[in-house]
């Protein structure tokens, strides 16, 4: 693969209106050689619940790899341990399936 090219582009949605949106493009200059977004979010109102992201410096204290959850006590952002795409995958469904 190239950079540019989509490794995987899913959008699922739940009989409550929200939705799960899995994209990832490979980049050289992003940490791990991807540039990922795994999100759960409500599309109607906008609100954000889950997602786990990167980025090329590091941000929010919380290293390349990084993880967001909002809960009544506003966004929360957690460094993640990156092995490979796959694996990082398996986690957010892991995640996303105990917080449903």
């Amino acid at each position: 693969m190239a950079d540019g090219d989509v490794v995987i582009d899913s959008e699922h949605s739940f009989p409550d209106g929200s939705r799960v949106r899995i994209f990832a493009v490979e980049s050289s200059t992003y940490p791990g050689g991807v540039n990922y977004r795994f999100q759960y979010y409500d599309p109607t109102t906008g609100n954000e619940f889950l997602r786990y992201d990167n980025s090329q410096v590091e941000t929010h204290g919380a290293g390349h790899h990084h993880r967001h959850e909002w809960t009544g006590d506003g966004e929360q952002i957690s460094g993640l341990e990156f092995t490979d795409l796959e694996t990082h995958l398996a986690q957010f469904r892991t995640e996303l399936t105990e917080l449903r």
